[in-house]
């Protein structure tokens, strides 16, 4: 199995403050993460003043304020997010930004940033999705969230990214909108569905389902990346925070990941060399049941099959029936041909 990718995503969870966000981007490293992934918004072009909560935000924030109101408060300026970037690749990771309106994705253009994350929400944004695809930059990355979407509704923008950019270059998430997602909406199923809808991309996973059981069976299913929310503490305000690992829980998840890459294997069944030596005990062999005379037939009422297994083996059993004994054998003593 390849090395698989993992992303923390920061997101917004660290509320606006730029000392938050730092401690994140070093906790993150210390999980074992390849890299930090921030959100980049003015709230004002991403979200109407009539644009309600989501359920799950009414549950985490409450009702007293609007989508927009909650969200101005989660702004990080961009010198802000610059830093914050110089500092992360500093700890060897890559770090890269969601820009959820124009004006963000411009910004990140003149920053350099290579990598371009689409959240679910812009899939069916057709404006969006063609300034991403039509971004230039070298080793661009397109990461294409598919939370909320239908197979046709995939397809369209992926034919819109398709328009100016290669499939090489476009990795396509598995995704439930929905903070945390319930398990039985996790469906890791439709993993397969997408290997199978799109067999010249690379398919990953954005979990949003809580502890890391969900990423880890999605291991198993041919991904090359993994994305989970990250918090320092589920308790803190803001509405992503009860869906998010905390450092112990991501660094559970990494070490899971990195096992089960070596745990997975290589196609085809083998004798591995760790268990070569307990072939012989663990094997049976043909040997005397009591005590036989040197030329006495072999039948099944004086031999028998017993540990250890380097004498002659069971599996000549009708060989060995019938014929007279070369020697004299004690009882449990191997039988020789």
């Amino acid at each position: 199995m390849k090395h698989i990718y993992i992303i923390a995503e920061i997101g917004c969870n660290h509320c606006g403050d730029p000392v938050k966000a730092k401690e994140m981007v070093y906790k993150a490293k210390e999980c074992g993460v390849d890299a930090v992934k921030f959100q980049t918004f003015n709230a004002s072009a991403l979200i109407s003043r009539y644009a309600p909560k989501a359920d799950y935000q009414i549950k985490t924030t409450g009702r007293n304020e609007n989508q927009l109101e909650m969200t101005r408060k989660l702004e990080l300026p961009f010198i802000e997010y610059e830093r914050l970037r110089d500092y992360a690749i500093s700890l060897g990771l890559d770090v890269f930004s969601t820009a959820f309106d124009m004006e963000s994705i411009e910004m990140l253009e003149h920053s350099g940033q290579s990598i371009w994350k689409i959240p679910s929400g812009e899939v069916t944004n057709l404006p969006y999705l063609e300034r991403i695809a039509k971004l230039k930059m070298k080793g661009k990355k397109i990461i294409l969230s598919t939370g909320m979407s239908t197979i046709d509704e995939i397809h369209q923008a992926v034919d819109i990214l398709l328009q100016h950019e290669s499939k090489e270059n476009i990795t396509i998430l598995h995704c439930n909108t929905e903070y945390p997602t319930p398990d039985k909406d996790v469906n890791l199923s439709a993993i397969d569905t997408l290997h199978q809808e799109f067999p010249d991309f690379e398919i990953g996973f954005s979990d949003h389902s809580v502890g890391s059981i969900a990423a880890i069976g999605a291991c198993m299913k041919n991904i090359v990346l993994i994305e989970k929310h990250f918090t320092l503490d589920k308790n803190l305000e803001g509405p992503d925070h009860k869906a998010s690992a905390t450092p112990e829980e991501l660094a559970e998840l990494c070490y899971s990941v990195r096992r089960i890459e070596v745990i997975a294997g290589e196609k085809g069944k083998r004798v591995t060399e760790s268990e070569k030596r307990n072939i012989a005990i663990a094997r049976k062999s043909i040997v005397a049941k009591t005590v036989i005379k040197k030329g006495d037939v072999l039948t099944e009422s004086n031999i028998t099959c017993k540990r250890p297994g380097n004498g002659v083996s069971p599996m000549k059993w009708y060989n060995v029936l019938g014929t007279k004994a070369i020697k004299d054998f004690t009882e449990d003593q191997l039988i020789e041909i």
